[in-house]
């Protein structure tokens, strides 16, 4: 794929391990503790040469989906080209930009060892609609990565969902807008759907 995905790898150690939530509904910054604790429990269980794709893109879809908006995670990525897409261009892109997370979050989940996370109380917006968690992962040399998640509250379901994060001063969001808008100065949005499908092709023959 042509995209220039490579430098958003190094998002996926960290927020792999972020973005889960249970059943009822929590307030954010125990939407990201019950993740943190919740995949790395699961990851423990398994000794690393014993993590295999099947079983961590399970935990992916178990853990990680249910919990971020893929929807306005899609159109943030997409930006201004959102619009001049069709209905069914929309739609299409969510799946692709939904199975690309998945891919790039299952890869690293098999790099995970033994990093630790902590967080702080989360900060409201005036409406109480929209929440900051910041935190920091401690990884095993010692060093400290700064992690931020935006969080926003689902009317309906009055659920906390993720809708970006940054990590080390970089947006998620952002970086994946700047790539793509990037690329479709050159090409026109079927034929990036065209690419990110035959990405996916080429990741599930592997």
């Amino acid at each position: 794929m042509r995209i220039a995905i490579q430098s958003l790898i190094s998002f996926s150690v960290f927020l792999a391990l972020m973005f889960a939530v249970t059943a009822h509904a929590q307030e954010p910054k125990a939407v990201v503790e019950t993740a943190t604790q919740g995949v790395i429990g699961e990851l423990t269980k398994l000794d690393k040469e014993d993590r295999t794709e099947e079983q961590i893109r399970r935990l992916v879809m178990t853990y990680i989906v249910p919990a971020i908006d893929q929807e306005k995670i899609a159109k943030g990525a997409l930006g201004k080209h959102w619009k001049r897409a069709t209905e069914e261009q929309q739609t299409a892109f969510i799946d692709n930009f939904r199975e690309l997370q998945i891919r790039t979050y299952t890869g690293a989940f098999k790099a995970f060892n033994g990093e630790e996370f902590s967080f702080e109380p989360a900060k409201f917006n005036k409406k109480g609609n929209r929440a900051l968690v910041k935190g920091k992962l401690v990884q095993n040399n010692g060093s400290v990565v700064p992690i931020d998640f935006r969080l926003y509250r689902n009317k309906k379901t009055q659920q906390w969902l993720v809708y970006d994060a940054v990590v080390a001063g970089l947006g998620m969001v952002k970086t994946y807008r700047q790539q793509l808008s990037e690329r479709l100065q050159t090409i026109s949005i079927a034929e990036l759907l065209t690419e990110l499908s035959q990405a996916e092709t080429q990741q599930a023959s592997r």
